[in-house]
């Protein structure tokens, strides 16, 4: 019987039948176990007989990499762990933002989630992603490959905040820009900056000037520092298509996404 339950603040944990002990598991031939790494988004779905809803407009969509996972639950993004054993395949608690969309779009997430957590086996079927479990069936098409954003001169908005296991949705629209004349501008949701970045390598620092002294609310005011910290931090960059992410030394991270 699947459930779903409150975890940790702001995160939305199902409980999944398979191991919560995370990575990829390794079968006793690992030949046998399906290249399910890649990102992917879904094309059809059915649970007990009946397919799932599919609003326009939204899409579901799932990577799967080293024994993590992740992906946009037509509305909130969520993340997993998952074990892959010859093609016996299952996620560990399926974590999710708490952002709220329209009544039709919550409803399709819902049942995107309960049936990701309800798979138990993954094929691959004519260069699709094939995930299936108890009168589940989830079909996944590759995502076509998006060409990385430049890091400079793009205005990134912020998705997501990561502390830890926890992903927490964000209030307002932060946006970061680092143009190419070594100037900055960034806002964190309550108080919006100037100043100037400099980058090292793989990491970014940004050193904050001028900035506006807005009252936060609680929840703002923790989202405010977490962005001061990481950006100030010397976050290492990743850029993989229109997603940014930066991740301070301590693990901390922040997740943009091109504006």
């Amino acid at each position: 019987m699947r459930r779903i339950v409150l975890f940790l603040v702001g995160v939305l944990a199902l409980t999944a039948c398979g191991s919560d002990d995370g990575g990829a598991g390794t079968g006793a031939d690992d030949s046998d176990a399906p290249e399910v790494t890649g990102e992917w988004q879904l094309a059809s779905g059915s649970s007990i007989g009946a397919d799932l809803p599919s609003p326009p407009g939204v899409t579901a969509t799932l990577t799967l990499s080293d024994g993590r996972a992740s992906g946009t639950a037509f509305c909130n993004r969520y993340m997993a762990s998952y074990e892959l054993d010859g093609s016996s395949f299952s996620f560990g608690d399926i974590g999710s933002t708490l952002m709220g969309c329209e009544p039709d779009v919550m409803a399709a997430e819902s049942a995107y989630l309960e049936a990701l957590a309800g798979v138990d086996t993954a094929v691959r079927d004519a260069g699709d992603l094939l995930l299936t479990g108890a009168g589940i069936e989830l079909r996944f098409t590759p995502v076509p490959a998006v060409p990385d954003s430049p890091l400079e001169g793009t205005r990134w908005v912020l998705e997501t905040l990561v502390d830890g296991e926890t992903a927490s949705s964000v209030q307002g629209e932060p946006t970061l820009e680092l143009r190419a004349d070594g100037t900055a501008a960034f806002t964190t949701g309550c108080n919006g900056t100037t100043g100037s970045w400099r980058r090292d390598g793989d990491r970014v620092t940004v050193e904050p000037g001028a900035s506006t002294l807005g009252q936060c609310d609680p929840a703002a005011q923790s989202q405010d520092e977490q962005v001061l910290a990481v950006l100030t931090g010397g976050a290492t960059v990743v850029i993989e298509g229109d997603r940014l992410t930066l991740t301070a030394p301590e693990g901390r991270q922040l997740v943009y996404r091109a504006g």
